[in-house]
This record gives C-alpha cells, structure tokens and sequence, in this order.
C-alpha cells in the first residue's frame, strides 16, 4: 500500500510539471503577433524624432516570435516624404563614419540584420555619407555588441531602416 501511495505522488508531482510546461508552451506559441500597422511606423519616426504628419509607407518588415531569454529581431523599412524633426536637437544623427568602435559595429550588425541592401536600394554600406544613423541604445559585453536598436537613414531613396535586436 506504502508503494502505491508513492508511484501516486511521483505521478501527480509528474503530471503537474507537465501541465504547467505545456501551458506556457502554448501562452508563448499562440502570443499575437499583429501584423505590421500605421502604429509601427508611427512609432519608429517617434522614436527617430522624425516629424510624423507626412505620406509614409510601410516597404518591410519583420517581428520575431516571443522566446523565453529575450532574443530577438525586429525591423521596418519605411519610406517617407521628408526627413525632418520634431524637435531639433544636436547630434543625435550621425552622416558616414562613427567615430566610436562600439557604435561602428552596431550600425553594422543592424545593417546585415535588417537587411539594409534591400531597403536602401542596393546600398550595403551602413556608414556611407548618404546613410545617417541614430543610436538609441546599445548593449555590449566587454567589446563585442550583444543587442541594439538602431535607426538609419537613406538620403538618396529617403527611407527609414529601423533594426531592434538582441542575441
């Protein structure tokens, strides 16, 4: 009978970490993941600080499923009519090369991310002097870049490549 009692509780104990490995399995799998809207972009040129009452268009975009550690990659192109500011503000943008290595290799890693061939019409180079580019945050670990986000701009199709990742 001592027997029983114990295969009973390994089982309940068993079944329950189940339960619960499936719930959480399936709250992540079916996690909405709307599909790009007006919002998103207003949110990027908000972010960019780029005035928002113009025409703007949604080229690209991608959103990554939610995981548990917190990796992941999201990005939109957008073309826009003007490249103009909400609110002027010194340096926040950034023509050609960064002068800091850190910033350097995040504008590279958004690039490739990103895809910044195919929104900016072929052009690779991500610290061009047609290209601008505005760091929001980066985060590092000693010299290597683990996550950004970073916004970019093409001067010559005038669109907006927006790169949040995290590895």
């Amino acid at each position: 009978m001592k027997i029983l009692k114990v295969i009973y509780l390994i089982a309940s104990g068993l079944s329950f970490l189940l339960v619960c490995g499936l719930t959480l399995a399936l709250t992540y799998s079916f996690s909405p993941l709307s599909a790009p809207s007006s919002r998103d972009s207003v949110f990027v040129l908000n972010h960019g600080n780029i005035v928002t009452e113009q025409d703007y268009s949604l080229i690209y975009s991608q959103q990554s499923l939610p995981v548990f550690n917190g990796d992941h990659l999201d990005y939109y192109c957008i073309q826009i009519e003007k490249f103009e500011f909400q609110r002027p503000t010194e340096g926040e943008w950034v023509y050609g090369l960064e002068d800091n290595h850190i910033f350097s290799q995040a504008r590279e890693l958004a690039a490739q991310s990103g895809k910044i061939d195919k929104c900016f019409s072929g052009e690779s180079n991500p610290e061009s002097n047609d290209v601008a580019a505005k760091i929001w945050s980066v985060d590092t670990t000693r010299k290597h870049v683990e996550g950004a986000v970073v916004i970019m701009y093409h001067k010559i199709t005038k669109r907006v490549l927006y790169v949040t990742f995290q590895t």
